[in-house]
């Protein structure tokens, strides 16, 4: 397969995959094309692979942490008003809405938000994701655990929720 031909296969999806972990349309696009840029450099190898495009994902996540630690490095706060004040954290009282659910995505650190994204938008298994994020399944599996605990203290702290189908209700 060439590297055109691998592009007009899983272009779409790695976009969506990118712009899913990147929460924002133009991050997602210069991951991408950094991502992709590296994959062509690489293509000869990569072709040839049993799985091009969870190796494409992997450059892709790779790229985004890369990124988000060097953006943190670089960030720089106005001395009026302190760091902390900058980002709320005002959650959801229920996420049925997409911009929340990046809102909250993106309060998750890097790696958590990678997991959880790879896990429930691509429906990754452990192995896959471990690969992903050059890591242990456990570590994959504490990652996710961790980011879900994350997610649903905003949503808890937001106030009341809707009541869940098949709990019980005093």
């Amino acid at each position: 397969m060439t590297f055109d031909e691998f592009l007009d296969l899983h272009l779409p999806a790695l976009g969506n995959y990118a712009g899913v972990l990147a929460g924002d349309r133009q991050a997602a696009h210069d991951v991408l094309v950094d991502a992709l840029i590296t994959v062509q450099l690489r293509w000869d190898r990569i072709g040839r692979m049993a799985s091009p495009a969870g190796y494409a994902r992997r450059v892709i996540t790779t790229t985004f942490l890369d990124a988000r630690r060097t953006a943190a490095r670089r960030r720089t706060f106005s001395t009026n008003e302190p760091p902390e004040r900058l980002h709320h954290d005002d959650g959801p009282s229920r996420v049925d809405d997409r911009d929340q659910l990046a809102d909250m995505l993106d309060g998750l650190p890097d790696r958590q938000r990678a997991a959880v994204v790879l896990r429930f938008y691509l429906d990754l298994p452990d192995e896959e994701i471990a690969a992903a994020l050059d890591c242990s399944k456990g570590a994959v599996r504490t990652l996710i655990s961790r980011g879900l605990q994350q997610l649903r203290a905003v949503v808890q702290a937001s106030g009341p929720s809707q009541p869940r189908v098949g709990r019980h209700q005093p």
